[in-house]
């Protein structure tokens, strides 16, 4: 048990790692396309759906009924995408105009503001993990952090 939730911390660990990379690759994309940010984004979202159609295939988890999903569940469902969207298009934009630094240290404490807020009321079927003083504190951490790495 405790070695499988350490490889998944490390697994996030590892995901936080590639998102400002994937701003700087899209950044390059989208200059290399006319300083189009959003081809850029629409390049990569494509070539990830082929690579995870790919990748759903070849591990056969492709069976489920999305119209039977349609019909029962809530609507915001399906705004994962469009989510994502907005975050890799933004990211591709921002990041070269304030800087890798100051716009992940920005995305994560609007993560942790959120997150904060969603584990408290147990929102979107996470399970219901209180505020605490440590947290409340953590967060204003970072807030002191951000304003160590602003660089005006």
């Amino acid at each position: 048990m405790a070695f499988k939730y350490y490889l998944l911390l490390m697994v996030c660990f590892f995901s936080g790692i590639l998102m400002p990379m994937q701003a700087g690759v899209n950044f390059k994309l989208a200059k290399a396309i006319n300083n189009n940010v959003i081809g850029a984004a629409f390049i990569s979202f494509f070539i990830g759906t082929i690579v995870l159609a790919g990748y759903a295939l070849y591990t056969n988890q492709l069976k489920f009924n999305i119209f039977s999903a349609a019909k029962t569940q809530p609507y915001w469902i399906w705004m994962g995408g469009v989510i994502g969207a907005f975050f890799v298009a933004a990211t591709t934009l921002i990041v070269p105009k304030v800087g890798s630094t100051m716009a992940f240290s920005l995305i994560i404490a609007g993560q942790l503001f959120i997150s904060v807020i969603i584990d408290h009321y147990g929102l979107l079927g996470v399970p219901v993990t209180p505020v605490t003083i440590k947290k409340i504190m953590g967060i204003l951490l970072l807030g002191v952090a951000i304003w160590l790495i602003k660089e005006n």
